[in-house]
């Protein structure tokens, strides 16, 4: 059975007469493009190579250096690692100009970089010469990233780790300062507590002094059982005063009548001082209990303070470092089969669009603009 063959279909015009286009300039377009292989492998070559120094790490909460958490203060369950506000606060201080400068000092990158720091440019040029190496995110999980490029691995490890080191002490600084202007005012507060305690102590002893009261509680007993006493003996003493008078030598009544005198003096003596005593013991015991709110106050606050400056004071850190810096052994940059290969396409690409332009130009005669 003889079967009819459908004769094949010549392609589209417009793509046969780019096709043959290409056909023609497929010399100068192979040349081309191994002209601008072999120029990016040129270039790729005289690039200068980059090590990244890199350290990761995360945010502590500054509940981790308060004193609640330290001293135990308010019992409560403290947070270990920081939250947002935490992580921003440490990429804003990652980010800020003290972290820069004190790379520029520390490393001398000027001369690093090339860059006269006399002119009135240099700074702002330095800052963005470092700034296209340096780069701190935030991944995902909450872990800052901090990398540093630099054509020495060993200096690129150095600027990363110091670059953390210092974003910690100013971080540390930031909280610090909360701490500080908090002991500040404690310290403030002691001082008047201080002096209020002392003038409270030269009015009690001045009152004592006029007084005689010194302690209100054993004078109290000891007055109440001397009045006792004094009474027992002088109704005592007229009892046998009254009975030697019926019948008794003169010289025991004498005696009697003097002892009597003698114990009415007492008598009076002490009911001046239980005068004294009731007139003072007010004051006195009030002055007593706020001394001793006072002197309890300044001792509570005294150990705050001490908790205050040993906070400030302390080896503290706001960061756990979750991956150390090492020198880098590979380098990141350049990446030169992928500039030689991205270069060549693009040079491809350049060389057909321009074969295609010329040959079409040919078509037309440019000379009727002028005419």
């Amino acid at each position: 059975m003889l079967t009819h063959q459908t004769p094949p279909t010549a392609p589209p015009d417009h793509l046969l007469g780019v096709l043959r286009t290409l056909w023609r300039w497929r010399k100068p377009i192979v040349l081309t493009t191994l002209a601008g292989a072999l120029l990016s492998v040129v270039v790729s070559l005289l690039l200068p190579v980059y090590y990244t120094g890199f350290t990761s790490f995360v945010a502590l909460s500054p509940e981790q250096i308060s004193i609640e958490s330290t001293f135990g203060n308010d019992g409560q369950r403290v947070q270990f690692y920081g939250t947002g506000d935490d992580i921003d606060r440490l990429l804003s201080v990652a980010e800020s100009n003290q972290v820069l400068d004190f790379l520029i000092d520390t490393f001398n990158l000027y001369a690093v970089y090339g860059i006269d720091s006399t002119v009135q440019k240099g700074p702002v040029r330095m800052a963005e010469q470092l700034l296209s190496n340096y780069e701190v995110v935030r991944n995902p999980r909450d872990v800052i990233e901090l990398t540093i490029e630099d054509e020495d691995p060993v200096r690129a490890a150095a600027m990363a780790r110091a670059a953390r080191v210092r974003i910690d002490e100013l971080n540390l600084a930031l909280i610090r300062a909360t701490h500080g202007r908090n002991a500040a005012g404690l310290r403030r507060e002691v001082e008047e507590s201080q002096k209020q305690l002392e003038d409270l102590n030269r009015r009690l002893a001045q009152i004592r002094q006029e007084s005689g009261v010194y302690n209100t509680a054993t004078q109290s007993e000891v007055l109440a059982t001397a009045s006792s006493q004094i009474d027992q003996r002088i109704a005592r003493t007229q009892a046998r005063l009254e009975e030697f008078r019926t019948q008794g030598p003169r010289d025991s009544i004498n005696k009697l009548t003097v002892d009597l005198v003698g114990w009415q003096q007492s008598r009076v003596a002490i009911d001046d001082q239980l005068a004294k005593l009731n007139a003072s013991i007010g004051s006195i015991d009030n002055m007593e209990e706020e001394r001793l709110q006072a002197n309890n106050d300044l001792t509570e606050s005294r150990i705050r303070l001490k908790q205050y400056e040993s906070v400030l004071n302390g080896d503290r850190s706001t960061i756990e470092v979750i991956e150390e810096v090492t020198v880098p052994l590979v380098k990141s940059a350049p990446i030169r089969w992928l500039i030689v290969v991205a270069s060549t396409f693009v040079t491809f690409v350049l060389a057909v669009l321009g074969a295609l332009l010329i040959d079409s130009g040919r078509r037309y005669d440019w000379g009727r603009i002028t005419r």
